[in-house]
C-alpha cells in the first residue's frame, strides 16, 4: 500500500470502492488499466482515482476519476464544484457525473430528519460514446443520524470515526442501492456540508 492515504471508501451492500490520491501507486495501477481501454484518458485531469466497482445499474465494472477544478470548469462551467468521469470498462463507454445542490422537496424515500445535500446527475460527454440508460437513474447524497439511516434501509452498522455520509441510487423511481461513505480522518472529500455551503453561496452570487 502507498503511504499516501486514500481519500474515501464507500460500501454498497457487499460491494466497496476506494478512492485514491492520483499520486499513489494504487491510482497508477488503476490508470494503467483504464488507458488500455480509453487511450485518451489523462491522469492529470483528475486528483483522485477509484478502484473498479461492479456497478449495480450498468452491470459492468466502472472506474471513477474525480476531475480537477480546471477540467470541471471547462466541461460543465463554474456552477459545479465537483465532477467525476465514469469509465465503463467492458463496454468502453464513459460519462460525466455532476453534483448540483438538491433543490427538490424532501424526498419520501428518506427517513425524517436527514439533511439532503446533492443530487448526482449523469451527463453524456460530447463526442464520446456513453452507456445506455443514463437517464433512468440518479443519486441523492445526504447525511443523517446513522442509527436511523441504518434501521430505515436495513444496513449494517458502518460508521466513520470522523464522518459518515450516505448516497442513494434511484433507478426508475425506486431505491436501487444505498452507499455508506466512511471517513475515519479528515481528507479532501470529508466535508460534504462545507462544499454544499460553498456551492450554495456560489449559486446565489450567480443569480
Amino acid at each position: 500500500m502507498s503511504d499516501i492515504s486514500h481519500s474515501e471508501i464507500y460500501f454498497s451492500g457487499e460491494n466497496s470502492r476506494v478512492m485514491y490520491d492520483t499520486r499513489s501507486e494504487e491510482a497508477s495501477l488503476v490508470f494503467n488499466q483504464v488507458v488500455e481501454v480509453f487511450p485518451w484518458a489523462k491522469l492529470d485531469d483528475a486528483f483522485a482515482v477509484s478502484s473498479s466497482l461492479d456497478h449495480e445499474i450498468l452491470g459492468e465494472p466502472v472506474v471513477s476519476f474525480t476531475l480537477s477544478s480546471a477540467v470541471t470548469k471547462n466541461l460543465v462551467g463554474e456552477q459545479y464544484t465537483l465532477t467525476t468521469r465514469k469509465f465503463c470498462m467492458n463496454s468502453a463507454t464513459s460519462f460525466i457525473k455532476v453534483y448540483p445542490i438538491w433543490d427538490a422537496p424532501y424526498p419520501d424515500f428518506l427517513p425524517e430528519g436527514c439533511t439532503v445535500l446533492f443530487k448526482g446527475e449523469n451527463m453524456v460527454e460530447f463526442g464520446r460514446p456513453s452507456p445506455e440508460g443514463l437517464d433512468d437513474f440518479y443519486d441523492c447524497y445526504f447525511k443523517g443520524d446513522s442509527a436511523t439511516v441504518e434501521a430505515h434501509f436495513d444496513l449494517p452498522e458502518r460508521r466513520g470515526n470522523y464522518e459518515t455520509f450516505y448516497g442513494l441510487t434511484i433507478h426508475n423511481g425506486v431505491v436501487a442501492r444505498v452507499k455508506q461513505y466512511i471517513y475515519d480522518s479528515p481528507t479532501m472529500f470529508t466535508d460534504w456540508d462545507v462544499v454544499h455551503l460553498m456551492q450554495k453561496k456560489r449559486q446565489l452570487n450567480n443569480v
